[in-house]
């Protein structure tokens, strides 16, 4: 009976921890109401400005699952896309601010989005053209679409001059994979790829280049031609 009188003593005290607030220690030891996103998001900021990025991501994604219908939930959207920025995780940067995009599209950090998913993928391009340069063909489109929506954003010009650089990186690719089949003599091939310089990047280094390379792709047609007429031999592996 003792067991019971204590059991009765006991709900109110646990009634009342169920309806009181969950505050837990945030960052910097100050309590954090769980059940206030205002004060959840705020201690996720203090985590990103202490470079406390995977704990700032776990907490972001709390606020997102459980009020999704908050004003902080499509804060903690594009802080998330800040985050895997910060963190030079390009790649997921580029998708997260593609998603804010796509779901708030005439949210007043709208412009914002689409210029940092353009510089998310300005950004994961490679060093070197001899590797894939599938996000600089990325970032051309988005700044592209960037500037078409935002002519006279704030980084409208940083833009335009980024998209020139990407341009000529593209370029330069197109160039070294002419470039490889030209000194391996397959001239069609390499003639196909500095015709592809010239007609899509105009105005660029590597398109100046490949005039002169498609020159001396004539040239070199021209040559195999002739000795195959005078001795017969067969030349057909130029014309893969």
């Amino acid at each position: 009976m003792v067991y019971t009188s204590n059991m009765r003593a006991l709900v109110p005290a646990l009634l009342l921890l169920t309806l009181a607030p969950t505050l837990l220690p945030g960052c910097g030891g100050k309590p954090v109401d769980e059940n206030d996103p205002a004060s959840m998001m705020s201690d996720a900021e203090e985590d990103i400005k202490s470079d406390h990025y995977q704990i700032a991501l776990d907490k972001l994604r709390m606020i997102k699952n459980r009020f999704p219908y908050s004003k902080q939930s499509v804060d903690a959207q594009l802080r998330t896309a800040d985050v895997y920025f910060l963190q030079e995780a390009y790649g997921e940067a580029a998708l997260a601010y593609e998603s804010f995009k796509d779901l708030h599209p005439k949210h007043e950090k709208t412009a914002y989005a689409m210029y940092r998913m353009s510089l998310s993928y300005y950004n994961d391009i490679p060093s070197t053209v001899a590797r894939d340069m599938t996000s600089a063909s990325k970032a051309i489109e988005a700044f592209d679409t960037f500037l078409r929506r935002f002519p006279s954003a704030p980084e409208a010009d940083d833009s335009r001059k980024k998209m020139s650089e990407t341009r000529e990186k593209l370029a330069g690719k197109e160039f070294y994979i002419g470039e490889f089949y030209f000194k391996r003599d397959f001239y069609k091939t390499a003639k196909h790829r500095f015709e592809k310089v010239v007609d899509l990047f105009p105005g660029t280094q590597a398109s100046e280049q490949a005039k002169l390379k498609l020159a001396a792709c004539d040239r070199s047609e021209e040559h195999t031609s002739e000795l195959q007429s005078r001795f017969g031999i067969s030349y057909a592996v130029f014309c893969l």
